[in-house]
């Protein structure tokens, strides 16, 4: 089997928006019929357009004319001949775990078995999630409570959100690292308003997407814990490790964090150190499916948790579900079950509706368990590589 073509897809679901949610698709097409899909995680912030070259380059240089069954040797090839791969970011890395996972859905599909099955089998059947996204549009702490049940009503145990990000005036726009009181106090009457609403008996989980100072994060940590937190993802930057160790240490809150670390390589000092209790790697910007199995693995010698980190496409969903299923220190998985109708018609059968009480059942369809409607795709800009 070879690699005959690769398609890009630009995935301009947002053109016109600020928010500016732009996936980018890979699909590897072989000599024997099988293709595989894959998506670049930079669907968010600035960055998609960057990704979609990377990918249109490594195609070109790699792919065409590769055996996909070889997939470690590809992720070797694309890492060190690069130049960039040694040392690099999201760009470099999320081009090749989209081009990873494809490889794996291929491989998963020309042998008829989930991708799973290949990487050790199930370690579970069914697996806990929890919602996020549910909160837009929420200002006061009375609307957080509101949108709160209703996420309970759905199903789910829990849910993720980030009290800090929605200034007073309802504008969405991060705090400055030294919090103010306004801000810090209502960030912490939202909390406290949820955890009312919804009882001891539902998991909440605090987004800060790293943009608080250090004393800052501290502060509102120690405030947060009578409100019993599931964690307290990325109090602080993340690139600073002592950082995130002087927060661990001061807040009696398990951290979270990695969705900005890259490789075994970027979570060395975090697992080692035991900086955190949740490691978050994003399976569309880590390194791909192969990657994500190996820190997962490193995590486990040092008795750490995984919850893959997932903000892009339904394609994402799937990876981070693929590498779920059989790694022992799963804890629970990203979902986004209340986006707009056009971010789940990207694939058949999304996942991120799926869940029944709070768990997903592990698919069982060969490769990632979804597929692409080229139909819906066939909308937006596509570079095909022969």
């Amino acid at each position: 089997m070879k690699i005959v073509e690769v398609e890009i897809f630009d995935v301009k679901l947002r053109p016109t928006d600020a928010t500016n949610w732009n996936p980018v698709i890979v699909r590897i097409k072989t000599d024997e019929g099988v293709d595989g899909v894959g998506e670049v995680a930079l669907a968010y912030g600035v960055g998609s357009a960057a990704g979609f070259g990377m990918v249109r380059n490594l195609a070109e240089k790699f792919l065409i004319g590769a055996d996909p069954f070889r997939i470690e040797q590809l992720w070797d090839t694309m890492y060190r001949k690069t130049f960039w791969g040694q040392g690099g970011g999201p760009v470099v890395f999320g081009g090749m775990s989209a081009i990873d996972e494809a490889l794996w859905d291929i491989k998963g599909k020309a042998l008829g078995v989930p991708v799973y099955e290949l990487l050790g089998g199930k370690c579970w059947d069914k697996l806990r999630v929890y919602a996020n996204a549910w909160y837009q549009g929420c200002n006061s702490p009375e609307s957080y409570a509101e949108a709160a049940l209703k996420v309970v009503a759905d199903g789910y145990t829990a849910m993720k959100f980030d009290p800090f990000a929605v200034r007073p005036d309802g504008v969405w726009d991060y705090p400055k690292r030294a919090l103010s009181r306004e801000r810090a106090d209502l960030a912490f009457r939202r909390v406290k308003a949820v955890r009312e609403a919804v009882g001891p008996d539902v998991d909440i989980l605090i987004e800060v997407h790293g943009n608080l100072g250090t004393t800052s994060a501290i502060k509102m940590g120690k405030r947060l814990e009578a409100l019993d937190p599931f964690f307290y993802e990325e109090p602080v930057d993340a690139l600073n490790v002592d950082c995130m160790r002087k927060v661990s240490e001061n807040v009696d809150i398990p951290i979270a964090a990695g969705e900005r670390l890259y490789t075994r390589y970027g979570f060395r000092q975090y697992i080692e150190h035991q900086v955190i209790d949740i490691l978050q790697p994003d399976v569309g910007l880590a390194g791909g499916i192969s990657e994500t199995k190996k820190i997962a693995t490193y995590a486990e010698t040092y008795n750490l948790h995984v919850q893959p980190h997932n903000c892009a496409g339904p394609i994402a969903t799937a990876a981070a579900v693929q590498v779920d299923a059989c790694i022992p220190n799963f804890i629970i998985q990203e979902l986004f079950p209340y986006r707009t109708s056009d971010f789940y018609r990207l694939v058949k059968e999304d996942l991120d509706t799926k869940a029944v009480k709070g768990y997903l059942e592990v698919p069982t369809a060969p490769g990632l368990g979804v597929e692409v409607d080229d139909k819906v795709l066939s909308q937006y800009d596509c570079l095909r590589i022969r």
